[in-house]
C-alpha cells in the first residue's frame, strides 16, 4: 500500500469504539426503520420525503441544513436534538477543536413532549434506534455498514446542489471562494477522507508542527474513515441509480432496503464498479482506469476544498480559522494534509474490490 497506510472499505469488525454487543443486524434495524415510517402515517410511501425523516434522526442541524442539504432544512423531524459540552448516555461526540485540541460536544437526540404516540410521557428520553451507535450495523454478507451514511447520500442526492458559503443566488460565483460540486460528495466518501485530513493537520498543529507518525495517521483513517462509513457512503450511488428515492409515491425505504441488500440479483454485487463510474472513473482495463490521472486532479481541489470547510467549522469560525483556511486553499501544508495520498489509497481500495466483482 501506498507508505504503508491502507483505506477500509468492506470489513467485518465494527469501527473503533463500537461494541460488538451493541451492533444490530440489518433486519433488525429495518424494524426500527418500519417503525418510524409508520411514525408518519399516511407519508410511508413518499420515498423522498421519508429519507430525510429518517437522515434526520442521525444527522440533523449544525450544517446540515444550512450548508449541506439545504433543500431539506424545512422538512419536520420526530426527534428533538440537543448539543450538550460534556458526554452524557447514549450521547454521541461530535468533533471540534479549541486552540488546535481536540474538545468535542455532544449530540443527544431525545423525544418531543408533543410525540404522536407517546405524548409527553417519552420526552427527554434517548430513543433506542439512536443509543449505542446503532446505525453501524451487521450486513447479511457479513461486512459491516453504517446506514446513517446511506440516508444522508440518497438524501443529498434528491436535492442535488454544490456546497459552497454563498447563498443560492450566488452560485454562479462559486468558484471564487472554496466549494465542491457535489452535496452527495461531500455528505459521504469525500466528507469521511477530508475528516481523515483534518485530524492531520490539527495533530501537526497541536504538536508544534511535529509530522504525525504513520502508526498515528493509520488510526485516524479507521477512526474518521472506517470500513462501516466507506461501505456507507457507496451504496447511496448504487441505490440512487436502481431504485427511485426520489419519487412521491414510491417504495417505502425500508422495503428498499430490503430488496438491495438481501435480493441475491440486486446491484450491490456490482456496488464498486456501479460507484466508480458514478463519480467519474472511466475505462477500466482490470487493473486501472484510463483516466485516473484527471480524476485524481479533479478530486485533489475538491478534497482541499471540503478540508477547508472541515477545519473552519470545527475550529470555532474564528479569525484564525479563517488565516487557517485561507493557507490550506491557497495549498499550504500539502506534505500534512496527504490529499493526493488519501485519494490514491481510496482508489487503491476501489480497485481491489472491482477485481472481485463478477464480470
Amino acid at each position: 500500500m501506498a507508505e504503508g497506510l491502507f483505506q477500509p472499505l468492506l470489513v467485518t469488525t465494527p469501527e473503533p469504539g463500537h461494541k460488538l454487543k451493541d451492533v444490530l443486524t440489518l433486519q433488525q434495524m429495518i424494524a426500527l426503520l418500519k417503525e418510524e415510517e409508520d411514525y408518519w402515517e399516511p407519508d410511508q410511501l413518499n420515498t423522498k420525503l421519508m429519507i430525510t425523516r429518517l437522515r434526520k434522526i442521525f444527522y440533523d442541524q449544525w450544517g446540515w441544513n444550512s450548508e449541506l442539504i439545504r433543500g431539506a432544512k424545512d422538512i419536520e423531524s420526530r426527534y428533538d436534538v440537543e448539543i450538550l459540552p460534556t458526554p452524557t448516555e447514549h450521547t454521541k461526540p461530535l468533533r471540534r477543536y479549541v486552540n488546535k485540541s481536540y474538545q468535542p460536544v455532544y449530540r443527544k437526540v431525545v423525544y418531543t413532549n408533543h410525540d404522536r404516540i407517546y405524548g409527553s410521557s417519552r420526552a427527554g428520553e434517548v430513543p433506542f434506534i439512536y443509543q449505542n451507535d446503532h446505525q453501524e450495523l451487521l450486513l447479511p454478507d457479513g461486512y459491516y455498514c453504517d446506514t446513517a451514511h446511506v440516508l444522508a447520500g440518497l438524501d443529498a442526492y434528491n436535492y442535488k446542489e454544490p456546497v459552497s458559503p454563498l447563498p443560492h443566488f450566488l452560485f454562479f460565483l462559486k468558484d471564487l471562494l472554496p466549494h465542491v460540486d457535489s452535496n452527495v460528495d461531500i455528505v459521504t466518501w469525500l466528507g469521511d477522507i477530508a475528516s481523515t485530513s483534518g485530524d492531520f493537520i490539527f495533530d501537526y498543529l497541536r504538536n508544534k508542527n511535529r509530522p504525525v507518525i504513520m502508526s498515528q495517521e493509520q488510526t485516524y483513517i479507521n477512526i474518521d474513515a472506517p470500513g462501516s462509513d466507506m461501505l456507507g457512503d457507496v451504496d447511496p450511488y448504487i441505490i440512487s441509480q436502481h431504485y427511485d428515492v426520489g419519487s412521491s409515491k414510491g417504495m417505502r425505504y425500508t422495503d428498499i432496503l430490503q430488496d438491495y441488500y438481501f435480493n441475491p440479483a440486486s446491484a450491490r454485487n456490482k456496488r464498486v464498479s456501479i460507484f466508480c463510474n458514478a463519480v467519474g472513473l472511466k475505462g477500466w482495463d482490470g487493473s486501472n482506469f484510463s483516466n485516473e490521472a484527471e480524476w485524481m486532479k479533479y478530486y485533489t481541489k475538491q478534497l482541499r476544498d471540503n478540508i477547508t470547510f472541515q477545519v473552519f467549522s470545527l475550529s470555532g469560525e474564528k479569525i484564525s480559522a479563517f488565516i487557517l483556511l485561507l493557507k490550506i486553499w491557497f495549498n499550504g501544508y500539502k506534505s500534512v494534509l496527504k490529499k493526493e495520498l488519501l485519494l490514491e489509497i481510496w482508489l487503491i481500495a476501489l480497485k481491489e474490490q472491482i477485481k472481485k466483482e463478477p464480470a
